[in-house]
């Protein structure tokens, strides 16, 4: 059996849903040009794509094989060689690690059960400050620049991490997996989020127009689904990290 929980906070006096789940119960599907929010499944938006194609810019495996096209993949813009942080859930399904890499196969970890690429939160790096934690991850310069990408580098600039906007994020504290979205907040405080909640592991997914929640609420002993869209703007993402439950409480 595996269980997950819905909880709404106040993070900077605004909005975050977040949901608390078994290990067991994550899964990476492929939605196609649909949004989470017009769906059946639970959980959130998962990794980057192309706006044009809907390929995808960031790695999304699920037992070895691409959950949609490119998933094998962290691409960086301007035809630079970008590597974003990425979560793996490997040794069966039994445990978690992260990761700065290029490619899916960049890793030592055995009996992968799935990966998924966004950009690294590092809660379990201490940072004197925002600026030393958006140095870290490239996350300064004008997200429309190319002349601002640095090869082998997350490139954390081109989604504007110091901005508040919509964001969603996946983090592990050892015990269970919270997903979070966010109504708008900065990636720092994303990661400030996610270290209050004890994840020493975290990575932030695609955010903006992409971030949407479906979550469970529980009525008279039944779940009952509940979106959470901050933009309400129903955005197709292609991917999702599910939350295929047998309970929720």
């Amino acid at each position: 059996m595996t269980v997950a929980q819905h909880i709404q906070y106040s993070h900077n006096g605004k909005l975050v849903h977040a949901i608390k789940a078994d290990l067991g119960a994550i899964v990476l599907r492929n939605i196609g040009a649909t949004a989470v929010v017009n769906q059946p499944k639970f959980g959130v938006n998962g990794t980057f794509f192309n706006l044009t194609n809907g390929q995808l810019t960031g790695i999304a495996m699920q037992n070895g094989a691409r959950v949609h096209t490119n998933g094998h993949l962290n691409q960086g813009p301007c035809g630079t060689a970008t590597k974003r942080g990425t979560m793996y859930c490997y040794n069966g399904g039994n445990a978690i690690s992260t990761g700065v890499v290029g490619a899916y196969t960049e890793t030592s970890l055995s009996n992968i059960k799935w990966a998924i690429g966004g950009y690294s939160l590092f809660p379990n790096v201490s940072y004197a400050n925002s600026a030393a934690f958006y140095t870290a991850i490239n996350g300064t310069g004008d997200a429309n620049a190319c002349t601002d990408a640095k090869a082998n580098t997350q490139n954390a600039y081109r989604f504007s991490p110091s901005i508040n906007r919509p964001r969603t994020a996946i983090g592990w504290d050892g015990s269970k997996i919270w997903l979070a979205v966010f109504q708008s907040e900065n990636a720092y405080e994303v990661r400030q989020f996610m270290i209050n909640r004890g994840c020493n592991l975290a990575i932030m997914l695609d955010g903006g127009s992409s971030s949407q929640m479906k979550y469970a609420v529980v009525r008279n002993g039944n779940p009952s689904p509940v979106s959470y869209d901050p933009g309400n703007e129903q955005r197709p993402v292609y991917t999702m990290v599910a939350v295929e439950a047998t309970d929720w409480v």
